[in-house]
C-alpha cells in the first residue's frame, strides 16, 4: 500500500509553510486540477441553467410553489452528483498526481470510481449530523450555531483524504476524520478559517469580474433590486455561465489541497516509512515521488 510519506504536501508545521507548499503545488500542478474544475462546473450548469428561478416570484401560494420546487430537484440532484465526482477526482488528483507513474489517469479514474459510493454515503450520514449540530448551535445562539459550522466544516475536510488512504468504509472515515480533526483541533480550525476566507474574498472579486459585462456595476446590481432580479435571467446566459466556470476553476482546487496539508499534517508519523510492491519487493517511499525543487 502506498503511504505517500514523501508526498509534497506532507510536513507542514505552521501556517506559514503550509501556505507555501500550498502555493508552490497549486502552481505546479495547476493545469490539470483547473481542467477538471472548470468541467466539472460546465457539465454542472447543464443541468440547472434551463430552470428558471424566476417563476417562484410569480406566486404566493406555498402548494403551487412546492411544486414547482419539485421539478426543480431532479436538474438539482444531478448537479449535486456532478459537485461529488468533481470533488472526489479532484482529491485524487491532488494525491496521486506527483507520483507521475505510467498509467496515472486510467489509476485515478479507478480510483475515483471506486471510492464515489462509500464518499456519497459517508457524505449524506454527515450532513445529517452537520444539519443536526448547527441547528442545535442556532437554537441556542448565533455564535454556537456559526462555530458548530465551523467545526463540522473542518472535520468535513479529513473525509476525502481518509477515504482515499485508509479506508472506503463510511462509519470507520467519519470516525477517522473526527479523530484527525481532534489531534491539534484549534490550530485546524484555524487553517480553514483562513483559506475560506480567502476564498471568499476570491470569489467575491471573481464574480463582481464576470458580473461586470451584464450589469455594469457589482454594487448596482445588488442595491438596486431590479437589477437583482435580473440576475436571475443572467444566470441562465451561456457566456455568463462559461466566465463563471473558468474564474471558478481558479479556486475549486484550493480545498482539495488545504485537505491533503491537513491529513498529512495530523496523520504524522502513524505509517510505515517503506511500501511493498505487488511482487513482494520492498521500497522506499521517497522512490515513489520525484524530488521537488528547493524551497517547495
Amino acid at each position: 500500500m502506498n503511504t505517500y510519506q514523501n508526498h509534497p504536501l506532507a510536513g507542514a508545521v505552521d501556517l506559514d509553510s503550509a501556505f507555501n507548499k500550498l502555493w508552490s503545488f497549486y502552481k505546479k500542478y495547476f493545469l490539470g486540477l483547473y481542467v477538471i474544475a472548470v468541467a466539472g462546473s460546465l457539465l454542472s450548469s447543464m443541468f440547472i441553467s434551463g430552470l428558471d428561478l424566476a417563476t417562484l416570484q410569480t406566486t404566493t401560494d406555498p402548494v403551487e410553489m412546492l411544486e414547482i420546487m419539485k421539478g426543480f430537484a431532479g436538474p438539482y440532484a444531478l448537479a449535486l452528483l456532478v459537485a461529488l465526482v468533481l470533488s472526489v477526482l479532484l482529491h485524487a488528483w491532488v494525491l496521486e498526481r506527483p507520483a507521475g507513474e505510467a498509467g496515472f489517469i486510467s489509476a485515478l479514474l479507478k480510483k475515483s470510481l471506486v471510492a464515489l459510493v462509500p464518499y456519497m454515503v459517508a457524505m449524506i450520514i454527515f450532513g445529517v449530523m452537520a444539519v443536526m449540530l448547527v441547528s442545535i448551535g442556532i437554537v441556542l445562539l448565533v455564535l454556537p450555531g456559526l462555530f458548530a459550522a465551523i467545526y463540522m466544516a473542518t472535520v468535513g475536510v479529513f473525509v476525502m483524504p481518509v477515504m482515499l488512504t485508509e479506508t472506503r468504509n463510511p462509519l470507520e472515515a467519519l470516525t477517522r476524520s473526527f479523530k484527525l480533526a481532534h489531534k491539534n483541533l484549534w490550530t485546524n480550525i484555524g487553517w480553514v478559517i483562513v483559506v475560506i476566507l480567502i476564498l471568499i474574498v476570491a470569489a467575491l472579486v471573481l464574480g463582481a469580474i464576470v458580473m461586470l459585462p451584464f450589469t455594469g456595476s457589482f454594487l448596482k446590481s445588488i442595491a438596486n433590486p431590479d437589477e437583482a432580479a435580473a440576475m436571475l435571467e443572467m444566470a441562465r446566459n451561456p457566456v455568463y455561465i462559461g466566465l463563471s466556470a473558468l474564474t471558478g476553476g481558479l479556486v475549486t482546487p484550493v480545498m482539495p489541497i488545504l485537505a491533503f496539508l491537513l491529513y498529512f499534517r495530523n496523520r504524522g508519523d502513524e505509517v510505515a516509512v517503506e511500501v511493498t510492491t505487488d511482487d513482494g519487493n520492498t521500497v522506499k517511499v521517497e522512490d515513489l515521488y520525484p524530488p521537488m525543487p528547493p524551497g517547495e
